[in-house]
């Protein structure tokens, strides 16, 4: 038994050894290559190990079957796990093709965005990639001379959207007024989706000027990131 452990210990680094080896070679193998080795090293070798080191006697009905169910159960197992990882995938960047930071609720400066308790629990649900059950309304705040415009929108955006929105293709660009028209709305009125092409040219020519750095700072305490 001993021996066993220690023979089946040293194949058990080499794997990983050469697994981290193909990595570094080929960062780009695809699901299937990586599928067929994982089945590979970790089902059919320390299958053919123990055939070799057993001494018992099995037939060749035997050796084929407990192949076939060493492979079988290896893929539905690595079938399992992609479909969860890509569920997942999809799952955090199904909001017009968005991917969010998460924040906690409890975090949030809810007096600097003037948001009410439905504001707050539809914020979470954006970033967490769910369907919110009304809009977040974006008030004008005496405390916050910047709120209330979509400028103020884009920065908050910006700060929460991974990578940012700052200057981003026409694609994403149509996506991100689609979510702004169908998420957020200003307290008084619908906002204006003729308005957002100009508005965010704008916007991003100011934020490169570093006219809304102070503003960011603000934002970015607010939401508890700095």
């Amino acid at each position: 038994m001993e021996q066993l452990a220690e023979i089946l210990g040293g194949w058990l680094y080499q794997s990983q050894k050469d697994l981290r080896l193909l990595w570094l070679k080929n960062g780009t193998l695809s699901t299937n290559r990586l599928s067929f080795l994982i089945i590979l090293l970790f089902g059919i070798v320390p299958l053919t190990l123990y055939y070799f080191i057993s001494g018992a006697t099995y037939s060749s009905i035997q050796i084929v079957a407990s192949y076939l169910f060493v492979i079988l159960l290896f893929a539905l197992a690595i079938l399992i796990v992609i479909t969860w990882f890509k569920s997942n995938e999809l799952f955090k960047s199904n909001v017009q093709g968005f991917s969010f930071l998460h924040f906690s609720p409890s975090i949030i400066d809810t007096e600097f965005f003037g948001f009410d308790d439905d504001d707050v629990t539809n914020f979470s649900r954006l970033v967490n990639g769910l369907p919110i059950a009304q809009k977040i309304v974006i008030r004008e705040i005496s405390k916050n001379k910047q709120s209330g415009n979509v400028r103020f929108l884009f920065t908050v955006l910006d700060l929460i959207v991974q990578g940012g929105i700052y200057r981003i293709d026409t694609r994403l660009k149509e996506s991100l007024n689609m979510l702004i028209t169908e998420r957020f709305t200003f307290q008084n009125s619908e906002i204006n989706p003729t308005t957002l092409p100009s508005s965010y040219s704008k916007w991003c020519s100011t934020t490169q000027a570093g006219s809304y750095d102070d503003v960011r700072k603000d934002i970015s305490k607010a939401l508890g990131i700095l």
